[in-house]
């Protein structure tokens, strides 16, 4: 899916007090109706929208104020918890993002990387109790 086709469509529906239909959707963003519905479908099971029957048709509407890269890194965070079944599987996990934090805050001055180190002695003490 296109991230930039989805955050589209989630910020023209959040411009809408009562939804907006795919033919309206397609309409407003200049794309083909069933690629509206391809993309709607998708983003209703991800969360970020959800439908209401009036009539025959379904009339769409973002389920919270989240911006698409929130809404994101929300589904990610909860598919990442989902796959941790057990401690080694939390570990790799840890080690993992670790690593990519050591990469960036080894660039930042001495006097922001001691805040870091502060937070790891914190965190240190209190897993040793």
């Amino acid at each position: 899916m296109e991230q930039g086709l989805e955050e589209s469509i989630l910020d023209y529906l959040k411009t809408t007090d009562a939804g907006a239909t795919a033919s309206e959707i397609s309409r407003a963003l200049d794309i083909n109706r069933m690629t509206a519905v391809k993309y709607l479908e998708v983003m209703r099971a991800t969360g970020l929208v959800d439908f209401r029957k009036v009539g025959m048709a379904k009339q769409y509407y973002a389920t919270s104020n989240l911006s698409y890269a929130q809404a994101a890194l929300l589904l990610q965070a909860r598919q990442l918890l989902h796959s941790i079944e057990t401690v080694d599987d939390h570990l790799e996990v840890f080690r993992d993002t670790i690593t990519s934090h050591l990469e960036i805050i080894a660039s930042y001055k001495k006097q922001d990387r001691q805040k870091f180190l502060n937070i790891i002695e914190e965190a240190k003490e209190e897993l040793s109790k």
